[in-house]
């Protein structure tokens, strides 16, 4: 099963993006660890939840996973270089900007965004070439398949979450995430497991049981 297979600072983004999605919004998560993965803060997307009087951003554009999980830092107690922030989705240009401000050492995304994916932003110029940020990309395509398929799932059953041209962006991408989260669509799925409380643990390993189902044919 995929989920057994994850270490502890990616089972918990993940469960952070099923939260995200249960809750409405996009389904990305993100946490922080130290060198030696003890996790320092979470966050998910929460451009959909209602607005809250913590340190979360919710109810607004810039309610991403990263920048929610950048503001849970005590960054006056933390070595920045000495964290890594995990994305279950590779970041955008907002979060790009943030992670670069934060002064954070190392970045890890679970899946590639063929339309907002901005990770090579932190070569683009001077300062940000400055920062001299690690950047590692996918490291398990069933996984990242399996992200991206939740992605398109959302957008699909979430037309009116999202800007239209987001959506059209995201539907109109042509690949094994893509046609897995057309299929999850259709059959409604997640919408059953979101319904029956379903932790991110069996939904993860339910998909992957799918996929490999579809990808033997």
């Amino acid at each position: 099963m995929v989920w057994n297979q994850l270490t502890p600072p990616w089972q918990e983004c993940i469960k952070e993006a099923w939260t995200a999605y249960c809750k409405g919004s996009l389904p990305i998560g993100s946490v922080i660890t130290n060198t030696q993965g003890h996790i320092l803060a979470r966050g998910r997307n929460r451009i959909h939840e209602e607005r809250g009087g913590d340190l979360h951003i919710s109810g607004h554009q810039f309610a991403h996973a990263e920048i929610n999980s950048l503001l849970q830092v005590d960054w006056n107690r933390v070595n920045p270089r000495s964290c890594i922030l995990y994305s279950t989705t590779e970041p955008c240009p907002l979060c790009v900007g943030a992670i670069r401000m934060s002064f954070i050492g190392e970045v890890r995304y679970a899946s590639r965004d063929e339309m907002a994916g901005s990770a090579r932003l932190f070569e683009a110029t001077p300062f940000l070439r400055k920062g001299q940020i690690r950047v590692v990309g996918p490291q398990h395509s069933d996984l990242e398949v399996i992200l991206i398929a939740m992605l398109i799932e959302f957008a699909l059953h979430f037309t009116d979450a999202m800007p239209s041209s987001r959506y059209e962006q995201l539907v109109s991408i042509d690949s094994e995430g893509a046609r897995l989260g057309k299929q999850l669509f259709t059959s409604n799925q997640l919408r059953r497991w979101k319904a029956e409380e379903k932790a991110a643990a069996f939904v993860l390993d339910q998909i992957a049981h799918y996929y490999e189902t579809v990808k033997d044919g």
